[in-house]
């Protein structure tokens, strides 16, 4: 099968959370002898340093003067990449990694909108209504009645769409061996505190950390990411503001378990997927595994937040569950959201919509 890409990130497997999941199931569909190739179009000055795949076509689109764009998103919201003119290769199924790029796939009969997330529930879960919420939410009514495949990252995600949505995994570049295990009660979460929803679990896990400190004497916490210093943590016994780190496995090879007390956001969260990758258990709430295929038991340790410092406590105090939730959910990663099993999921989705 033939596959032209539309894309807002970098695929890098060390990237950002979008770019990285491109990345996977780009190199997914390759290792399945799949032809591929893919436009980036946004400009990114935080975009990681390091050869761009050889699939992949970094070419910056200059957007129109700021007041027409405006002005045209008022009847036409997300659609001025229209104007770009990219055409997919012959016969190829245009895909659009991200709601952002859908406008340059559209006019295409195998189209295909990604839905990573919905804009109405996100600003919901973190009581925020903003003008650009609802040009999103306008943008993903759109894609979801025009395009010819609608992809979802979870069934929340998909629901309420114009047409049907097929949900599939979302994709994560596995690592080929786990970190080696940390004895000590060292708990860690690492994101973009820019984002609301992660200032919201920030929020509450450092209400709940004190009761942690109590139940495990000792217990350390591990704050990483970008704009940390802007998100106002004050000094808490055994709290420790890491910072900016290059590689996300700078910060997971230090703990034991990742905590994310995460709001009702939506989509998969890769901070959680990333952790099981390499090995890490984690104790988040039922929203912190929104469209991850792991089994109940195996990684995760779901738990709301009346209970969430119980059940944080509870693993930090034993080493050798630790050990056996890290593997199970390690498993379950490479069974379902490795680069290979995320790639045939949507090779499956678009023979359904478009036929072999």
């Amino acid at each position: 099968m033939r596959i032209s890409v539309v894309a807002g990130e970098l695929p890098h497997p060390e990237g950002t959370a979008v770019g990285r999941d491109l990345w996977a199931w780009c190199e997914g569909m390759l290792a399945l002898g799949h032809e591929l190739d893919a436009w980036v179009w946004i400009r990114s000055p935080s975009s990681p340093e390091g050869p761009i795949p050889p699939w992949c076509r970094y070419e910056p689109f200059e957007a129109a003067s700021r007041w027409r764009g405006h002005a045209r998103a008022v009847l036409h919201p997300r659609q001025e990449l229209a104007l770009a003119g990219w055409e997919p290769a012959p016969g190829a199924v245009a895909v659009a990694d991200h709601l952002w790029s859908f406008a340059a796939v559209s006019r295409f009969p195998r189209s295909v909108a990604t839905f990573h997330f919905r804009t109405a529930l996100d600003a919901v879960a973190v009581r925020r209504f903003k003008r650009a919420d609802i040009q999103m939410a306008r943008a993903e009514r759109i894609a979801g009645r025009q395009a010819g495949l609608v992809l979802a990252y979870s069934e929340r995600v998909g629901h309420g769409l114009a047409k049907p949505a097929h949900v599939i995994p979302i994709a994560y570049p596995v690592p080929e061996v786990a970190l080696p295990a940390v004895r000590e009660p060292v708990a860690a979460l690492m994101a973009d505190w820019s984002w609301p929803p992660n200032q919201r679990a920030v929020s509450w896990l450092l209400t709940a950390w004190p009761e942690v400190r109590d139940a495990v004497p000792g217990a350390r916490l591990l704050l990483a990411g970008r704009h940390l210093d802007d998100i106002g943590v004050g000094f808490l016994p055994g709290v420790e503001l890491v910072g900016e780190v290059s590689a996300s496995a700078d910060l997971l090879g230090r703990a034991a378990v990742v905590a994310f007390p995460c709001p009702p956001s939506s989509g998969p969260k890769v901070k959680v997927l990333e952790a099981l990758a390499h090995g890490l258990p984690v104790v988040t709430t039922s929203a912190g595994v929104e469209g991850l295929v792991v089994p109940p038991g195996d990684g995760v340790v779901i738990a709301d937040r009346r209970n969430f410092a119980r059940a944080l406590a509870g693993l930090l105090a034993d080493p050798e569950r630790r050990a056996s939730l890290g593997d199970s959910g390690r498993a379950a990663v490479a069974r379902h959201h490795s680069p290979l099993a995320a790639a045939q999921a949507r090779i499956n989705a678009f023979e359904d919509a478009f036929g072999t």
